[in-house]
């Protein structure tokens, strides 16, 4: 699922949460990796890390693809550098103007990080600019297929996350992988994802991935509610064991030998005697036919047949 998000079915606010135990920058550069592939400009507004870092790893030919807007040498504005963007730039309007001027058509726009701002900006402005920048951008001239922000978790609050998470149409959380789990060339990590489609569906999925060189992401498997993975192996060193749900009863489910025996001797009460079938598989006459079957408790005496009643 999240490699076909990341090779282009993903539209709109895609947050990648991660935290200090599962980095998810590179999972970052593998949606510019796709999309560069896919001819699309990947304009990178970044404030953690300098142009060089960020674009190590990559080719030439996705390298070419790549417009980076630097917000890490001067983000504040206070040595005055020139080109440089600062959180005073960070408007939907003039973002999609410094955008617009850079490239046209389709384009993917990545924001290293969002924690980066939300720990300086007020929130509310910073969701605002997030939700109206697709849409800024279009009256630019510029198309912005997917805006992916690298959100690192463990830095906000549990009610800005789950803002967050309502806003986006695509949210991924990563974290590290069961040592069980095979990583081939690269660490493996779970990844738990949420997308919302256009039609009002949502779909979640928990799967295990890992990065290849040049930031190509592929798929290991998923769990299983078994403890097993899709793959093979264990997830954790043992399954876990099967709970009994008629343990620790203060009544009996289940019956012994003897008792069996004597529930299949009971006889059913729509089980008929062998005289009424016989009659009801007989052609029908004019004459009317009482079978009566006595229960085992009643006393027949055929010389005395109302023995029994008090008279």
């Amino acid at each position: 699922m999240l490699a076909e998000l990341a090779a282009g079915r993903a539209e709109g606010l895609v947050l990648l949460q991660d935290s200090v135990r599962c980095e998810g920058r590179t999972l970052l550069k593998s949606f510019a990796a796709a999309s560069a592939q896919r001819g699309e400009s990947v304009h990178v507004l970044s404030f953690e890390v300098p142009e060089k870092e960020f674009k190590a790893g990559f080719g030439p030919e996705v390298a070419s693809w790549i417009w980076f807007h630097d917000a890490f040498r001067d983000p504040l504005g206070w040595a005055g550098e020139d080109g440089c963007l600062t959180v005073e730039d960070f408007s939907a309007p003039g973002l999609a103007s410094r955008l617009a001027l850079a490239s046209q058509g389709p384009a993917t726009v990545l924001l290293d990080s969002l924690s980066w701002l939300l720990l300086r900006l007020p929130f509310p402005g910073v969701c605002r600019v997030l939700a109206q920048l697709p849409r800024s951008a279009s009256a630019a001239g510029l198309q912005v297929n997917a805006l992916v922000a690298l959100l690192h978790g463990d830095l906000h609050q549990p009610g800005e996350l789950a803002a967050l998470r309502a806003l986006a149409h695509v949210a991924v959380a990563v974290e590290p992988a069961p040592g069980t789990v095979p990583g081939g060339d690269g660490a493996p990590r779970v990844a738990e994802t949420l997308h919302r489609k256009r039609g009002g569906k949502v779909a979640r999925k928990k799967e295990y991935i890992t990065l290849l060189p040049g930031f190509i992401l592929k798929h290991l498997g998923e769990p299983r509610p078994d403890g097993f993975s899709r793959e093979g192996g264990l997830e954790d060193d043992e399954a876990p064991a099967r709970a009994d749900p008629t343990a620790n009863l203060t009544f009996n489910l289940r019956l012994s030998e003897a008792e069996r025996r004597a529930k299949e001797s009971v006889p059913l009460p729509y089980h008929f005697s062998e005289e009424k079938k016989s009659s009801l598989l007989r052609t029908p006459s004019s004459q009317g036919t009482i079978f009566y079957e006595p229960d085992a408790s009643d006393d027949i005496d055929d010389e005395d047949p109302d023995d029994d009643l008090d008279v």
